[in-house]
Order: structure tokens, then C-alpha cells, then sequence
């Protein structure tokens, strides 16, 4: 009872872990771009949180590598840095014509995914 006489209402506190509201379904998904196939892992939708867009590979991406693999003379044996990598299907495709790539993101969550999709691929990087 509280003090005035009335029953005192309990509330209900429930604490969810974040990791709750990551989606890491992640789906072994297969990109073909010119003679270059890559697989990696990605979600097949993006996610709300604005931190964790980089676990699906964009339609921008897509496009970026369509265009790199058909020119890949324009970036064999250079250099490269990726600004959020996401998932990392640029900087694994550049890796497979460039000296030096380096990937980048913010998020633990898709720094777990990118370190997965490189290890799926050391084999093959460039060693021209």
C-alpha cells in the first residue's frame, strides 16, 4: 500500500539485451561481376538501425562493381581504401586486381561480418 491508503501499482521493467535487436541472419549469397564470382555473407534486407546498413550489399555496390570489373586495368596493382566496407564486396573485388586494399567501417556488428566475407577470400587475393 502506498501512503495514502492506496494499493501501490508494481511496474514491470524488462531490460532487453541489444543484441536482441540485431538481425544476423546472414545468407551465403553469390555475385557475378564479368569473370569474378564472389560469395559472401549478407542479409537479404536492410536493417532500420542506421548503424547497421552495411550487413546487405547495396544496389550502388552492385554497380560500382559491374564498372570495376570491366575496367579492372584502371585499378590493377594501385592502392585502395574503402569507407564503409559493409559487408566488404568492393574491397574484395579490388583486392582481386589491386597491391594494397584496405576496408573500413564503424560498426562491431559489420566488422564481424567483413572480417568473415575476408577470411572467405584470402585465397584469392591479388599477388601481381
Amino acid at each position: 500500500m502506498d501512503n495514502k491508503g492506496g494499493l501501490e501499482e508494481e511496474e514491470d521493467i524488462v531490460c532487453l539485451d541489444a543484441s536482441f535487436f540485431i538481425n544476423d541472419n546472414y545468407e551465403l549469397t553469390t555475385f557475378s561481376f564479368g569473370s569474378q564470382v564472389l560469395q559472401l555473407y549478407c542479409l537479404q534486407s536492410a536493417s532500420t538501425d542506421f548503424d547497421l546498413t552495411g550487413q546487405m550489399v547495396w544496389p550502388g555496390a552492385v554497380l560500382l562493381n559491374d564498372y570495376l570489373a570491366k575496367k579492372a586495368d584502371i585499378i590493377r596493382g594501385c592502392s585502395v581504401i574503402e569507407l564503409g566496407s559493409g559487408v566488404g564486396i568492393t574491397g574484395i573485388l579490388c583486392s582481386k586486381f589491386c597491391h594494397e586494399v584496405v576496408m573500413t567501417d564503424h560498426s562491431e556488428e559489420v566488422l564481424k561480418i567483413l572480417k568473415k566475407n575476408i577470411e572467405l577470400h584470402s585465397s584469392e587475393i591479388y599477388t601481381g
